[in-house]
């Protein structure tokens, strides 16, 4: 028999990168089976204990992995960003900042000033490599001026309709 495993504080680093961590309070991959040396926070990957309660076999293996995955992604020279980032529409944005405020990822939404009819104004930017395109922002912006790149606003409303309006399902609001 073993003693159980308690995984070191590391809450600083998890807040500071917005690093997803599961109920045991280790790291947590992005899928067990399918992505099991991948966070959801791209470019950082999992390797050893930070992950689970690992013997040397299984934390050699997972740095194996990791190190391939590493190998792989710098290889390439290059890195594939994901098309579906969020997108300001200008005329709309009045720079409340809500989305900012609202952005799970450091740095991916900001305001910059431009000008617009002669005055200088406030309006939101996309990082589009900072962007991982969760929506959190189109959800609070009071103009509507912010859409997921190949989705927009109306379209969700619209699965958000025909979803509650199947027979046998009340809105829950």
């Amino acid at each position: 028999l073993a003693v159980g495993m308690e995984p070191n504080n590391v809450s600083d680093l998890v807040e500071k990168m917005k690093l997803p961590v599961g109920a045991d309070r280790f790291l947590q991959e992005v899928h067990p089976k399918l992505r099991p040396v991948e966070l959801s926070v791209m470019g950082i990957l999992l390797a050893g204990t930070c992950q689970a309660p690992f013997d040397i076999g299984e934390s050699s293996a997972a740095a194996s992995g990791a190190a391939v995955k590493a190998a792989a992604l710098l290889s390439r020279g290059y890195v594939e960003l994901d098309p579906f980032v969020a997108e300001v529409d200008l005329e709309k944005c009045t720079g409340t900042a809500a989305c900012v405020e609202a952005c799970l990822q450091e740095g991916a939404l900001s305001l910059v000033e431009m000008e617009a009819g002669g005055e200088k104004v406030q309006r939101a930017q996309v990082n589009s490599a900072l962007c991982t395109g969760c929506g959190a922002c189109v959800a609070v912006c009071p103009e509507n001026g912010i859409d997921v790149k190949g989705w927009t606003l109306k379209q969700y409303e619209a699965m958000v309709d025909m979803i509650v309006s199947e027979e046998g399902v009340a809105p829950a609001i």
